[in-house]
């Protein structure tokens, strides 16, 4: 069984780069902040909220803005929303980009979803909040909230997970002509695996290359609808 691990608003970032003398564009569909503008992200909170780490095409007015904060707080404080910036559910998810997002229709919701085989490897590398009642990543977890049957899978993203709940994505490495060559393993149209199995195959690699200290796991990833 598959367990919720955070619905999130995106729009990849398709930047450029070469590596070999490779040129490249990054296609990968993820939830990480390294490889997607995330709507709201970290920047939703006031308290933690840097004007430079809005995406550029985000430009709400101070009024926007602060209604913005005043709504992520409301459902923060409800259980809601979730640190480092994830939504618990699609409804709150379509919520949010139906009220601020409107201007940006492009933003599609995925949701990420760990196996059950995963579950306490991802526990145990996750840091408690220290006695708050806030809600984050190990707290979502903890509740086993099972995959919906809604939703279109569109492949496995190979996730670093972090001990605050952040993400170091594979795609961050430009990897994908060397899983290739050295696996044998294609990525498929969204830039990510086309099963668990083949993130498994490649995790220890990927983390040698990362050198992080991230526990990296292989997330189904579902993308869901919103209607207005």
């Amino acid at each position: 069984m598959y367990y919720l691990a955070g619905h999130y608003l995106v729009i990849p970032k398709r930047e450029r780069g070469v590596v070999n003398s490779h040129a490249f564009v990054n296609r990968t569909w993820s939830v990480s902040t390294y490889i997607s503008h995330v709507y709201p992200s970290i920047w939703g909170f006031k308290w933690d909220y840097s004007k430079r780490d809005v995406p550029k095409s985000f430009t709400p007015t101070p009024t926007e803005l602060a209604s913005l904060h005043t709504w992520i707080e409301a459902e923060f404080e409800q259980g809601n929303y979730g640190w480092p910036g994830f939504f618990l559910s699609q409804e709150k998810a379509c919520e949010f980009k139906n009220r601020f997002l409107t201007t940006l229709p492009e933003v599609k919701l995925l949701g990420i979803f760990l196996h059950e085989e995963h579950h306490a490897a991802a526990l145990a590398q996750l840091q408690p909040n220290d006695g708050t009642e806030w809600t984050d990543l190990r707290v979502l977890l903890g509740q086993r909230v099972p995959e919906p049957s809604t939703g279109e899978e569109i492949g496995f993203d190979l996730l670093g997970l972090l001990d605050f709940g952040g993400y170091e994505p594979f795609s961050y490495y430009i990897l994908e002509a060397e899983y290739q060559h050295t696996f044998g393993i294609k990525l498929n149209a969204y830039g990510l695996f086309t099963t668990a199995a083949d993130c498994q195959r490649v995790a220890a690699h990927t983390d040698a290359i990362a050198g992080e200290p991230a526990v990296w796991l292989p997330f189904k990833v579902k993308r869901f609808a919103c209607h207005s």
